[in-house]
């Protein structure tokens, strides 16, 4: 199936909507399945005391809405001048071809999402000073930046990125020669918007379809009914973003398996410099289907191990 083949209105209705992590709806389902999870545990009562009334749900949405240049609420005037790389620390790119996160890695950063999450649950544990990612974030806002960040790191797209050389893709660690990024997607064209929109927007509003869920809530009851998927917490915390990571990376490599065509530079409109870009000629028979499967099995994962990472930080 070519990705032409699915309702066209499918593909417009997401044209116009903000393309940041998986999107509001995404996000929120992976707060909304942490919130039923944790709901009996001890650790409820750590959020509901850090949030009040606000749900992980809502509280996912906050590391998105403080990007916004019109959101100038005190709160996120502070956020953003105490930390000016923000809008970074919400993905690495570690070329798909790597079948592991490394520190030393092309498209790896201190402040990456990998050690944002890190740094979140040490502020959580009451240990700010072990961290250094973050400046002048309390609890409160540790908890909602990590809400977001776990439901970033399973999107493949914020963990896994492509570089070319030519329409050929390539590891960077070592290569030599020049070569081009696609920035998690962001620079291949797909239809009329970008590859990594289709995976923050589209495919998951199509997955809601398909599970006949009208809104987040919906659709995490949805998950929620299915099998708990299988996922490991014998290693340390701080390590767990490591983990997710690996296995983000490689299903980014399957999310590349696209044939590119060269498209003429763009000008950067914040550099002012020439920044190549590249168009999908074509998709795999079965990428739809994949990618809604994906979709599904991703929130589900993120939803149960944001939940556990807040029983792993409050256990009483």
């Amino acid at each position: 199936m070519k990705w032409f083949d699915r309702p066209l209105i499918v593909i417009l209705m997401c044209i116009a909507a903000s393309a940041f992590g998986w999107g509001d709806e995404g996000h929120e389902t992976v707060g909304a399945i942490a919130d039923h999870l944790i709901a009996n545990a001890p650790a409820a009562a750590h959020v509901h005391q850090l949030l009040g009334d606000e749900t992980l749900a809502t509280a996912s949405l906050w590391a998105d809405q403080v990007k916004y240049r019109t959101n100038t609420w005190p709160e996120a005037i502070a956020f953003k001048a105490a930390n000016t790389n923000h809008a970074a620390m919400h993905y690495t790119d570690i070329p798909f071809e790597e079948t592991k996160y490394r520190d030393d890695s092309v498209g790896a950063r201190p402040d990456d999402v990998v050690h944002a999450i890190s740094a979140c649950i040490l502020i959580l544990q009451g240990k700010p000073q072990e961290q250094h990612v973050f400046s002048n974030v309390n609890e409160k806002i540790a908890l909602r930046l990590l809400a977001h960040y776990v439901g970033d790191i399973h999107q493949p797209l914020h963990a896994g990125s492509g570089y070319l050389d030519g329409t050929q893709f390539i590891d960077p660690n070592g290569y030599g020669k020049p070569y081009g990024e696609d920035a998690g997607a962001n620079q291949l064209v797909f239809g009329t918007n970008k590859l990594h929109f289709y995976w923050d927007i589209t495919v998951v509003r199509m997955a809601m379809a398909n599970a006949k869920a009208a809104t987040p809530q919906e659709y995490a009851a949805k998950l929620l009914a299915q099998p708990e998927p299988a996922y490991a917490t014998t290693s340390p915390l701080l390590d767990w973003s490591r983990n997710w990571a690996d296995e983000s990376i490689i299903l980014s490599a399957k999310v590349h398996n696209v044939t590119v065509l060269k498209e003429e530079d763009q000008i950067d409109r914040y550099t002012g410099k020439p920044r190549p870009r590249w168009r999908i000629a074509d998709l795999p028979p079965d990428y739809v289907s994949w990618a809604e499967a994906t979709t599904d099995s991703q929130l589900a994962k993120a939803g149960y191990r944001l939940a556990k990472t807040l029983e792993a930080i409050w256990p009483n």
